[in-house]
């Protein structure tokens, strides 16, 4: 019987509960709890769960629920959940489905107050029967009891559960069929013995207490033959006959924690390569910040790298390749990297790479020099070799952040700005900060311009170096942002890849600058020609022969007056379909300019293959001028021009030293500063085009 003496409490709400209960302790179902356990229960309490008090005593109240609330929640967690809550000192009450044990459900008004008990601090327990119309149910039973007893022992006795029931000293009395055929034993092996003769159960942490009353758990198991496998457990103490059972049931689960294990293996690691994926990643950065924050002397740090050249094998060979590549990439990391750091791929072509305990920046700068030396030897497949490089960005922990998605976008920024830097690897800092604000403020304005016609053409001469007459313009496109800024092409045209605005920017600049040599064919020389600069996206696009054709109709240019000029990266990306759309143009009777030649990495080849009509020859050997080498490569470039019988133009001129040493070298064009620096269409007709006598009076009756 509960022994009300021993109870104190100094809550209002308990104390008088206690003074209630007190009087009609023999009509309200109470117990005591200390730990999980209940070590008291009144008469009503043994009554309402159909136990004795040798079977109740010791046992949890997990014992007397089923597995799974009708709520959808464990038994188990919730109620350790709701345990805890109340012996904080927070009186709770909440609806739990009780079993008796007769296996009677019982729906119940749980209440728990913390209290103590012989300066213990314990929980006392009220179960309320839920009864929703406030009178008495007529009691159903379950059923088992009108059946005779030979049926229930044929009903074990083929059970797919593995049954064995024990006596108080644990000796195996009996054993069904599932549990000989799931361990490997006959019954005659195991009647008489305990589980521990047989070495049934391995690893067991549970204390010897614990086996004294009813549990359920997850347990590992062994056959006779040796072999081991994972169990889900329950034991039942039975008080029968003035003597005392254990019925013990389990199920192999080994299928289940190989399917968690899949299940796992699938959230948490990429397909493809095997490695930690992002979800995986975020787990081990938390770790890795978790341990290090006990070491201040050191720091971690997270390296997130980026491929280079890699949309370029994917474009040209296919994903499959593309697939292999990345494999390659992961198993070169791993054979190198995985005993000082843990490698991650987050999709694509972004592996990261945590390095946990570092001395100081040095020897994470010299761990990812050694990471870009595994990409100086090329990869290779099926005999073609495939080359790569990398670009690593870097964040420190706990240095720069403790938080993982922090961590990231910070390793993530530092890695574009990687791209831009000679050695490729970069540690995050505040300037990169800032530089990545400004890009995301571009970003954004650059996705309105067009609409807000911020976009404009700039017109610059190409210029015969013999005569010094202007025969062609290029077009050049600039942007002109709200806060009154102007910028070249250079500085936003990636940013317009990014947005997605290159196509429809791209055909503006072409239509745009179509019309305005029609009028200055009107009005001037009709032997001019328009140079427009051309990107890859636009060649890739599959309308852009159709876009090109429309443009020309529309404006009412002829074909020959119009060059389109693309770079040498242009050609690389995907060369089959560059090659066909190139001689599309040329059959149409568009000339072809590369620019910038020199500056990329063409196939001399390749290049002799394609329908170019010039080379524009890069900037940057006019610069190198001053030293003997930089005119005999400058030399090579025309000399190659001429032996592909095709035009060439220089670029970058800025004197007139420049200006006669080229035409020493042979026949051709130039462009640069010398011959006039990039300007408005109305400025350039008054200021390069009225030097012709035949413009200036239809260019005085246009402006």
């Amino acid at each position: 019987m509960l022994r009300w003496n021993g109870i104190t409490a100094t809550d209002p709400t308990l104390v008088k509960q206690l003074k209630l209960w007190q009087n009609t302790a023999d009509t309200t179902a109470l117990a005591i709890i200390q730990g999980q356990h209940f070590v008291a229960a009144n008469s009503s309490a043994l009554n309402y769960f159909e136990s004795q008090e040798q079977n109740f005593l010791h046992a949890t109240p997990f014992d007397f629920s089923p597995r799974i609330q009708s709520s959808g929640k464990s038994s188990v967690e919730y109620g350790q959940q709701m345990l805890k809550k109340a012996i904080k000192g927070e009186p709770i009450s909440f609806s739990w489905l009780h079993m008796s044990q007769q296996g009677k459900e019982l729906p119940t008004v749980l209440s728990l107050y913390p209290a103590q008990l012989d300066d213990e601090p314990v929980l006392l327990v009220s179960f309320q029967p839920m009864d929703r119309r406030k009178r008495n149910r007529v009691s159903i039973g379950n059923g088992f009891e009108t059946l005779p007893k030979e049926l229930m022992s044929i009903t074990l006795e083929d059970s797919a559960e593995a049954v064995y029931i024990t006596d108080e000293n644990f000796r195996i009395l009996a054993v069904n069929k599932a549990m000989c055929r799931i361990c490997g034993y006959s019954a005659d092996n195991l009647l008489g013995k305990t589980p521990a003769d047989i070495k049934l159960e391995l690893n067991n942490s549970r204390s010897p207490s614990t086996y004294r009353r009813s549990w359920q758990g997850e347990v590992w198991k062994a056959r006779s033959d040796g072999s081991t496998f994972p169990a889900w457990q329950s034991c039942r103490r039975i008080y029968a006959d003035e003597q005392v059972f254990y019925v013990n049931l389990f199920s192999d689960i080994s299928e289940k924690k190989a399917l968690e294990a899949k299940l796992t293996q699938q959230a948490m690691y990429d397909k493809l390569t095997g490695l930690p994926n992002r979800f995986n990643l975020i787990k081990i950065l938390n770790g890795a910040i978790a341990n290090i924050k006990h070491s201040p002397e050191l720091m971690g740090a997270l390296m997130f790298l980026d491929l280079n050249g890699f949309k370029n094998i994917n474009d040209s060979f296919g994903h499959a390749t593309g697939d292999k590549v990345l494999q390659l990439v992961a198993a070169r990391l791993e054979t190198c990297c995985i005993e000082n750091a843990e490698i991650a791929r987050l999709g694509g072509d972004e592996f990261t790479l945590v390095l946990p305990r570092c001395q100081n920046k040095q020897e994470i700068e010299a761990f990812s020099e050694l990471v870009l030396s595994l990409f100086e030897v090329p990869f290779e497949i099926n005999g073609q070799k495939f080359y790569l490089g990398t670009s690593i960005g870097i964040s420190l922990f706990p240095q720069q952040s403790d938080e993982p998605n922090q961590l990231l976008s910070m390793a993530d920024t530092a890695m574009y700005s990687a791209k831009n830097s000679p050695s490729h690897i970069r540690f995050y800092n505040a300037k990169i900060r800032q530089a990545a604000e400004k890009k995301l403020h571009m970003l954004n304005d650059l996705r309105h311009a067009q609409s807000l016609r911020q976009f404009s053409l700039v017109y610059q001469s190409v210029v015969e170096l013999e005569s010094n007459q202007t025969v062609g313009v290029e077009a050049l496109l600039r942007w002109q942002r709200s806060n009154g800024e102007m910028l070249e092409a250079h500085d936003f045209l990636p940013l317009l890849e990014e947005t997605d605005s290159m196509i429809s920017v791209g055909q503006w600049a072409l239509e745009q600058a179509c019309m305005q040599m029609v009028e200055w064919h009107k009005s001037c020389n009709p032997q001019l020609k328009i140079s427009v600069n051309i990107s890859g996206s636009q060649l890739e696009h599959p309308d852009f022969i159709h876009m090109v054709q429309d443009t020309l109709e529309r404006t009412g240019l002829a074909a020959e007056s119009l060059i389109i000029e693309i770079t040498e990266s242009a050609l690389i990306r995907r060369p089959a379909l560059i090659s066909k759309v190139l001689s599309q143009l040329k059959t149409m009777g568009i000339n072809i300019a590369i620019d910038d030649f020199g500056s990329g990495l063409s196939s001399l080849s390749k290049l002799a293959s394609l329908p170019i009509d010039t080379l524009k020859i890069d900037r940057g050997f006019v610069q190198q001028f001053d030293s003997q080498q930089g005119k005999s490569l400058c030399q090579a470039m025309i000399q190659l021009a001429q032996t592909l019988k095709i035009d060439f133009i220089v670029e970058g001129i800025e004197n007139q030293h420049q200006r006669d040493t080229l035409l020493s070298m042979g026949k051709g064009k130039g462009q640069g500063f010398y011959f006039g620096k990039p300007t408005s269409a109305q400025r350039f007709a008054t200021e390069v085009l009225s030097h012709a006598n035949y413009c200036e009076a239809k260019l005085e009756s246009i402006y």
